[in-house]
């Protein structure tokens, strides 16, 4: 059988009196929130926890978890920034952070299913029945970059419909009118709202005579479907195939972010174009590649960071109130001018 761990033993190992770790583990005055985290967390690494599971809820009262598909984390010029955010800020109120990803078979996290956190952070799209099993734990529920249409959460969000809204009246101010739209539609709920607003906009200023007839223009000069596996594999080619097979031919072109962008200028490279002189682009969330490249980017800035903070900031709050109304939280965004557009007057 295996051996049971003692008070004794973690207090051995952390040079303390076993009188500190008992202060520690069942969450009194009397020790530092340094000593307290160090007890627990050494606690929790000798399987002490586990063992006696009374201490868990002290436990969790010094962690949070964050949760994030495996996909989103080959985008960390991305969300990298919010997991920044997201550590500052549970840093300065004095949690840690389960950082965990999920697949299609979409497990409850260990952290989740064992209590040993007091609250949850999802960062980007998420299955809403794998939201509502991981509500069913009990421990308050944030989503970041994503909101539940079935069941009310939390959720601190960008502004894509008014942001694309922008950005679209800015390249029509600038002359343009042949703008289309690459992004996968089906991809995330991000990507669906910076569509709207490009859609909406393109319908209130070209005035077309019917909805119909502004959808049916939009749609020959966009790509919908399948371009984000291109951007996933980094696969320019294929981005300038999909180009190639459009109805007519853009002025400029709305990506659904700067990663898209960026391939999208090497694509069309490939096809012969020069940006911004022969065709625009523009992306939306002013990652840091977006103002090295040659063309520098013209997009939408998302204060990732912020987001982070934003969301953190109000995980705490349910955390402390947890019968509170659900709040959503929608942060502006802001044009950034660069070199990937002209005027087209």
């Amino acid at each position: 059988m295996k051996k049971r761990v003692t008070m004794k033993e973690i207090a051995e190992r952390l040079n303390l009196s076993v009188n500190a770790v008992s202060l520690a583990l069942n969450d009194r005055a009397g020790v530092s929130e340094e000593t307290r985290r160090l007890v627990l967390n050494a606690a929790e690494e000798m399987g002490y926890l586990d063992q006696s599971t009374k201490y868990t809820a002290a436990y969790s009262n010094k962690n949070i978890c964050i949760l994030l598909e495996d996909r989103f984390f080959k985008d960390m010029q991305f969300y990298g920034r919010i997991l920044l955010g997201l550590e500052e800020a549970a840093k300065k109120a004095g949690y840690d952070l389960f950082i965990n990803s999920f697949e299609k078979n979409q497990e409850i996290p260990a952290c989740v299913e064992q209590q040993k956190v007091s609250g949850l952070i999802v960062v980007g799209k998420i299955d809403e029945e794998y939201l509502k099993r991981l509500k069913s734990y009990s421990i308050p529920v944030l989503l970041l970059d994503h909101e539940s249409v079935e069941t009310p959460t939390d959720c601190v969000m960008t502004n894509n419909v008014a942001g694309a809204y922008k950005l679209t009246k800015y390249l029509l101010d600038k002359g343009y009118r042949k703008i289309g739209f690459f992004g996968d539609l089906s991809y995330t709920p991000s990507i669906r709202e910076r569509f709207w607003g490009y859609q909406e906009a393109m319908q209130q200023y070209l005035k077309f005579p019917s909805f119909e007839e502004g959808i049916a223009y939009i749609r020959r000069y966009s790509a919908l479907k399948s371009v984000e596996d291109a951007v996933i594999h980094q696969d320019a080619s294929s981005l300038a195939e999909y180009y190639q097979s459009l109805e007519e031919k853009p002025e400029v072109l709305i990506c659904s972010n700067d990663k898209m962008a960026i391939l999208m200028c090497k694509a069309l490279s490939q096809c012969g174009l020069k940006v911004p002189e022969d065709i625009g682009v523009v992306g939306f969330d002013d990652i840091e590649l977006s103002n090295m490249v040659n063309p520098r980017i013209t997009t939408m800035r998302v204060d990732k960071v912020l987001m982070g903070k934003k969301a953190m900031e109000r995980l705490l709050k349910c955390m402390e109130r947890p019968k509170e109304k659900v709040e959503k939280l929608v942060l502006d965004v802001q044009l950034i001018e660069r070199d990937s557009v002209r005027e087209f007057i």
